[in-house]
């Protein structure tokens, strides 16, 4: 595209084209966040809006360069779904091989043997990869609804050197890809449901599938330990054999480079940083609202996803909640099975989005490890949970109080059990005795406990005298029976 000079910037054909019907509210959104324009939650008009503030901008700066960056961008506006502005196609020699792309892309775009028979391939981004080298030819899937079909990629070290680096750079994997029906926007990884890949024979055990109802969550497949890269001539075979399938699929091998989560969860580190002032600042807004009751709120300090207590609390920009998760957590997951939502709105929170919560990120630091949760105040003061120790707390002044209750069940078994050893405490026995003789006072304590005090009772009575135990027994049996029978003998004297 051609430059314009600094006196004829015209914005007009560009708002033409901002305005025209081919500008859809993705490329909208990939344009405002090429040119750093706040985008979250806004319309299709207001970006529009935004956007034309800026061109109108640099035409009153004079400035050229961003001009042209954002006129490109409107011409062609595939490329503003680039992370990182657009990207030049392949080589579309047919001879050459496929040229290295350069560091920062993602997905390079592709067009298959570079003579336009094939759709162009253009996977999605990951953040756990980056493609270095095509290995092969691509190979196209004819749909086959009702008989099976194969495809094979011939591999040999000797034709491709990058496969002789893996040995030395561990970070190096051959991966097998596979998508349908390609179009002008970048695809998510898709292999036929019914598919299965093996190399030199052996089957390769991988999820083809992904996560149920989760497109987008199926990877690539790890074919590295299943090839054999010496000999270097020796040739590899790589098969895919699929059925059942109403549509066209386009099956390819790349070397790639894959990123650990360590050196991730630093860049997330290292990257957008939610101040603590602005999450204040925030809380303060929103408790301002007056059709909005502001009340203390708890935000957890453990991770969502592991329940652990977070180490590196972050959340996506676009999320309007305070809860973060923690972000080790949150990668390890993604690399599992890519969904990039947020695991409490299960809003979009790709990689690009992720911002360490400085507010949050205070609080786990001034707090022991022991909290795992603070009261959150509507100015943004936060205080640790005074309660957290209390259902502990709770719980051992119920058992005290369960041991108080057992303490007395055990006093009065001690006391019916001196009852029966010592006469002279039978007057304390009616209270537990009121509804029945000796024999049924015995039964309502345990029986375990009371039946071997009473055999050593006997033992003793025994030893001592064989005549004073049965005198004493009628007693206490006319003492347990004074609350009930001998009442009335005691009023009949009081009235002669």
């Amino acid at each position: 595209m051609a430059s314009m000079g600094g006196g004829n910037l015209d914005p007009v054909p560009l708002i033409r084209i901002l305005k025209g019907p081919r500008m859809l509210n993705k490329y909208l959104t990939a344009i405002c966040k090429s040119e750093r324009i706040p985008c979250a939650g806004a319309v299709k008009a207001i970006m529009q809006q935004r956007i034309q503030e800026n061109i109108e901008k640099y035409v009153a700066e004079g400035n050229v360069v961003k001009f042209n960056n954002i006129k490109s961008l409107l011409s062609n506006p595939e490329d503003a779904l680039y992370p990182n502005g657009g990207y030049a196609p392949y080589s579309s020699s047919p001879a050459a091989p496929s040229p290295r792309p350069a560091p920062g892309i993602q997905a390079p775009r592709y067009m298959a043997n570079g003579m336009g028979a094939q759709p162009v391939i253009d996977f999605k981004p990951s953040p756990f990869y980056t493609l270095q080298r095509q290995i092969g030819d691509l190979k196209t899937c004819p749909a086959m609804a009702a008989h099976r079909n194969n495809v094979e990629i011939s591999a040999q070290a000797q034709n491709w050197p990058i496969l002789g680096q893996i040995e030395t750079d561990k970070s190096l994997r051959v991966m097998a890809f596979c998508l349908s029906d390609p179009g002008t926007m970048r695809q998510d990884i898709s292999f036929p449901h019914q598919s299965e890949i093996k190399v030199n024979g052996g089957d390769v055990k991988a999820n083809l599938r992904g996560l149920k109802n989760k497109p987008g969550s199926t990877r690539p497949v790890d074919l590295t330990p299943y090839l054999r890269l010496k000999p270097s001539q020796y040739p590899n075979k790589i098969e895919m054999t699929y059925a059942l399938t109403t549509k066209t699929f386009y099956f390819m091998v790349y070397v790639v480079k894959t990123v650990p989560v360590e050196e991730l969860r630093k860049r997330i580190e290292n990257g957008k940083k939610l101040s603590k002032e602005s999450v204040i600042n925030e809380m303060v807004s929103k408790a301002a609202d007056p059709d909005i009751v502001a009340t203390s709120t708890v935000l957890s300090l453990k991770c969502p996803l592991s329940t652990l207590r977070m180490d590196l609390p972050c959340r996506s920009t676009a999320c309007r909640h305070n809860q973060c998760f923690d972000a080790t957590s949150y990668l390890q997951l993604q690399e599992q099975g890519p969904t990039w939502l947020c695991p409490i709105c299960n809003n979009s929170a790709t990689f690009e989005t992720l911002a360490v919560d400085d507010y949050v990120r205070d609080i786990i630091t001034n707090t022991p490890r022991s909290v795992d949760q603070v009261t959150i105040e509507p100015d943004g003061k936060w205080s640790t949970n005074t309660r957290t120790p209390s259902p502990s707390k709770g719980d051992q002044d119920f058992d005290i109080e369960g041991d108080d209750d057992i303490i007395e069940i055990k006093d009065s078994k001690f006391l019916s059990i001196r009852n029966h050893s010592t006469p002279g405490t039978s007057a304390s026995t009616p209270p537990t005795s009121l509804y029945s003789r000796e024999p049924s006072t015995a039964m309502s304590a345990p029986r375990p406990s009371n039946k071997r005090p009473a055999s050593s009772v006997i033992d003793l009575t025994l030893s001592d005298e064989d005549e004073e135990p049965i005198s004493r027994a009628p007693k206490r049996q006319s003492t347990a029976a004074f609350g009930t029978t001998q009442v009335p003998h005691y009023a009949m004297p009081g009235r002669s």
